[in-house]
């Protein structure tokens, strides 16, 4: 765009023109600058401004308050944005008023315009579909003006003619009257332009001379050049060849061999070799033909023998994924070789497959030895963490849930290991999917099914069958190759971590690049540091397994370990099936084994977790309500969601429902040595929970020396006092408090949340609970009647004392002569106590008011039998004080009345009655309308106070 800007400038300049469509020709810019125009028209030639290097000579030196008064001061903008590009710049703050040489930086009449500065500074912020249009109205623009110009040179055209046909007239005229004599010639330049011409004729003798002599050989060359473009096509194939290699265009390059071959044959029988044998038809022209033939078989083949080795070399480093192995093989059928293409390639892919695996698998047990020994260095979790991530299964919905499983550390090490088992298991993408992958393109070749080139006269057909001896030996290699990924498995199970990497740490130098990738080496520049790191000891009571993170829960424990078994299943599935088509017997009931005795090295792994992770249990609990009910902790729920997730996640691991054909003969039932463990195992895991719970009631988690790591973990309200507590939060500090939680938390999970799980477990195991039931709900009887009386004991003898020692108080008995007409203050203290109880029980776990004001109730209506029994007589005074006390009791307490109660009040009617004269049971019956009354006024005055 400058550059036309540029030219357009110069162009009106030269033609003293204002607009560029004028309608008449004038000169106004000549009486302002005739110094400027003469000096410029003096150093330009009449034709140069039509040249854009004239536009620039043109132009050249005239530069500062010259070159400026050629430039406008203001124009406006191209791209029809704004009446004033200077105005716009003004507004920006650039200082263009008094800086010409950065103002005609932005208007494009000027030669030093600017397009980039031009659009950062005026167009900044334009939008697209703007400048889009400016473009669209800039380009209309100068199609215009251009149309305009070429009509202005157009109309001038028969001017130029007419001039120049003026001058040669007058020339021509003056040379016809002799007016050009010799002297004139030389001063119009002619004699020295003629005196040149003739000394570079002498020179041209000098040297054509030699050449215009050799006329003789002209034929020769002549004949040579016509068999050259005769035979071109010839000359030409090994560069097509050398074309199609660089192209990797194999079917043309066949091709082109073909012509190349074709044409020698063709020309070696036009020349017979024999003595006495050519034809009448022979000519010289042949043996033109025969040597360039020959000359070109030598390129050819040259270039076929680099390309066959090339070849060889690809085919052998080849892979099946992208089925260019068959492609390589068919190039070698069609040029033609000596060695089998199709064993060569299934040997190499055989050695590759056995190096691949070992390397693979060795490379593996290393990196997770080292990182096991950096997860068991690690300091053990927090409470705070361990509560995180016992919740996991409650979070299963969450995309990223998977991380939360376990910590950083262990997570990372089950990712290793499931990634690792991946390469060189999975069916899909793995070592053993190469494995498939080799068989049946194996098996291709030795049932024919391939359509395989047979080369140049039928000399590659010999490749197409497998000799015998080479079918047997891809038979026994591909039972050593799933016996060698067997065999690896076996070792990743049972084997104990190793104590000395570095003998493990033994790469082979002799390994080709091919068989491990991109050479597979051992990633980690520190890793020689780690060989000499010292293992840590493994903790007391916790066996080492190799395959599983030291420290790991059940819950990652269940996720990846089944996981890693169903990898195992598809795997030995495959190469089984594998197995069967060779007729190999007994590979079967190896990978049989390899899989039973893997289950259950997993199993009984996560297993002892489990069991580890049941004790941990305990930090599940948080003292806040459970949303759907306030009876509760949130406890229950979460150990149920717990128990479901290991529930579930081992019975894929001990059934393998999710391997593919998990039916077949090769994936066996688990043993019933293995369902007896897993069975003992979850019986084990309830009762330690429960136990767990029990010891949160006792000592809450957050009160033991550990209080730093739960300070997260805890209810947020469980250190402030009860009025600052939350809707769903609870006063843990109150022992009482975590008792009754406790006790309704084992409620709920005895009637409810443990049926469930023992029927999930049945139903998973396909196996009956019987024993194992009787044992749990036993168990949960003893252990909510131990917490049961640990919370009500102390009440019971704050009551029992209360009513013991009023009864026994001499004050209990009314003077001689009065009737009773109050109830004793010890019934008062006595009820006091229970309403507070009550209060406690109604706001903390309602539904234990009535199980414990029962019980209570009973206590205490034993203990006032047992304090009656004390007294051998009874007035009547004192008769009708001891039946006011028991019938307020009753009266007041009626709600939690029990047949128990009741028949402990029997007793004690009884007993008033045994110790009672006839005079004093007389004197009862006549005052019991009155106390009657006096009990209603003492119920209802009572009432608000209680």
């Amino acid at each position: 765009m400058a550059d036309h800007r540029s030219s357009e400038v110069a162009l009106l300049k030269y033609y003293r023109l204002q607009d560029p469509f004028p309608e008449s020709w004038s000169d106004p810019v000549e009486d302002l600058q005739i110094k400027q125009r003469k000096q410029f028209r003096a150093s330009t030639t009449r034709y140069s401004i039509l040249q854009e290097e004239g536009i620039s000579a043109s132009l050249k030196g005239l530069t500062g308050e010259s070159y400026a008064g050629l430039v406008p001061e203001d124009e406006p903008d191209p791209l029809g944005g704004t009446n004033s590009v200077v105005r716009s710049l003004r507004e920006r703050g650039l200082a263009v008023d008094d800086n010409t040489r950065l103002r005609n930086r932005y208007l494009i009449s000027s030669k030093t315009f600017s397009p980039t500065a031009f659009l950062r500074d005026v167009h900044a912020t334009t939008p697209s579909a703007e400048l889009q249009r400016g473009l669209n109205l800039l380009s209309t623009s100068i199609a215009q003006k251009s149309g305009s110009l070429k009509l202005l040179v157009e109309s001038n055209f028969d001017r130029f003619v007419a001039a120049k046909g003026t001058i040669e007239g007058v020339y021509m005229e003056m040379k016809a009257n002799s007016f050009l004599d010799k002297e004139k010639e030389s001063e119009y330049g002619v004699g020295k332009i003629r005196s040149y011409l003739n000394e570079a004729e002498t020179k041209a003798d000098d040297v054509f001379g030699p050449v215009m002599k050799g006329r003789g050989r002209e034929e020769e060359l002549r004949t040579l050049l016509s068999a050259v473009e005769r035979h071109r096509d010839i000359l030409e194939m090994p560069g097509l060849l050398a074309d199609c290699i660089k192209r990797k265009d194999y079917e043309s390059l066949i091709d082109e061999y073909q012509k190349a071959r074709t044409a020698l044959m063709d020309a070696r029988a036009l020349v017979p070799t024999e003595p006495g044998s050519l034809s009448t038809n022979f000519k010289e022209e042949h043996i033109h033909q025969l040597i360039i033939a020959e000359k070109m078989w030598i390129e050819v083949k040259f270039a076929i023998e680099e390309f066959k080795r090339d070849t060889w070399k690809k085919l052998v480093e080849c892979k099946t994924e992208d089925n260019t192995h068959m492609e390589l093989i068919g190039i070698l059928l069609e040029l033609g070789v000596d060695d089998n293409p199709i064993w060569v390639w299934l040997l190499s892919r055989y050695e590759y497959l056995k190096n691949r695996i070992t390397t693979v698998f060795e490379r593996s047990r290393v990196e997770i030895e080292i990182l096991r020994r950096k997860v068991l260095a690690a300091p053990p979790p927090s409470f705070k963490a361990i509560a995180h991530h016992l919740r996991a299964p409650t979070r299963r919905i969450h995309p990223d849930s998977q991380k939360s499983l376990d910590t950083s550390r262990t997570i990372a090490h089950w990712e290793l290991i499931l990634s690792s088992l991946t390469t060189l298991l999975d069916p899909n993408t793995g070592m053993v999917s190469e494995l498939l992958n080799f068989w049946k393109t194996a098996q291709s070749f030795i049932d024919g099914d391939n359509l395989l080139p047979v080369g140049i006269d039928d000399q590659s057909r010999k490749h197409h069958r497998l000799e015998d001896a080479n079918v047997r030996m891809l038979y026994d290699g591909t039972v050593e190759i799933v016996a060698l990924i067997r065999d690896c498995m076996v070792a990743f199970f049972q084997d104990p971590p190793v104590d000395d990497v570095s003998a493990m740490y033994s790469p082979n130098p002799s390994t080709p690049a091919s068989a491990g990738g991109n050479g597979d080496s051992f990633p980690s520049p520190q890793l020689p540091n780690v060989l000499k790191a010292k293992v840590p000891q493994q903790k007391e009571g916790e066996e080492g397994y190799a395959f599983f993170p030291p420290g790991a829960n059940s819950v990652s424990g269940v996720h990846f370990m089944g996981k890693i078994m169903v990898l195992v299943g598809n795997a030995a599935v495959a190469m089984a099936e594998v197995a069967g088509k060779l007729g190999k017997e007994g590979v079967a009931d190896r990978l049989k084994i390899m899989v039973s005795a893997g289950r259950e090295r997993a199993v009984v792994a996560v297993c002892s977790s489990w069991l580890k992770d049941a004790q941990n249990c305990r930090v599940l609990e948080d003292w806040t309500r459970a949303v759907d009910n306030r009876d509760v902790t949130k406890m229950p729920g979460l150990f149920s969601v717990f128990e479901r997730e290991i529930i579930g996640g081992m019975q894929g691991m001990v059934y393998l429902d999710s391997v593919k054909n998990s039916n077949s003969g090769v994936i066996p039932p688990p043993s019933a040595k293995l369902l007896t463990h897993v069975r003992g195992q979850f019986v084990r895991s309830l009762y330690k929970s429960l136990q767990g719970m029990v010891e949160n009631a006792k000592t809450p988690v957050e009160s033991e020396e550990r209080n730093d790591e739960m300070d997260g973990l805890a209810s947020p309200v469980t250190s402030v006092a009860p009025a600052n507590l939350m809707a769903h939060s609870v006063d843990s500090q109150d022992k009482n408090v975590r008792m009754l939680l406790t006790l309704s938390n084992l409620q709920l999970l005895r009637l409810d949340i443990v049926p469930e799980l023992i029927s999930q477990f049945e139903q998973s195991f396909s196996v009956k609970l019987t024993e194992e039931s009787k044992t749990i709900r036993d168990a949960l009887t003893q252990i909510d009647r131990q917490l049961f009386n640990e919370y009500t004991d102390p009440i019971t003898a704050s009551v029992s004392s209360l009513v013991s020692s009023g009864i026994s108080s001499p004050a209990w008995s009314p003077a001689r002569g009065k009737i009773a007409t109050e109830v004793r203050p010890y019934i008062y203290d006595a009820l006091l106590c229970l309403v507070h109880v009550h209060s406690q029980v109604t706001t903390t776990a309602p539904s234990l008011t009535f199980p414990i004001l029962s019980f209570l109730l009973e206590a205490m209506s034993k203990e006032l039998l047992e304090a009656f029994k004390t007294r051998k007589k009874f007035t009547l005074g004192e008769l009708l004080q001891a039946t006011l006390d028991v019938e307020f009791v009753n009266q007041t307490l009626s709600q939690f009345n029990t047949p128990r109660a009741s028949e402990f009040q029997q007793q004690i009617y009884v007993e008033l009655d045994r110790g009672s004269d006839a005079e004093a049971r007389q004197g009862l019956q006549k005052e019991l309308g009155e106390m009657k009354t006096i009990l209603s006024q003492l119920r209802r005055y009572s009432r608000a106070e209680l």
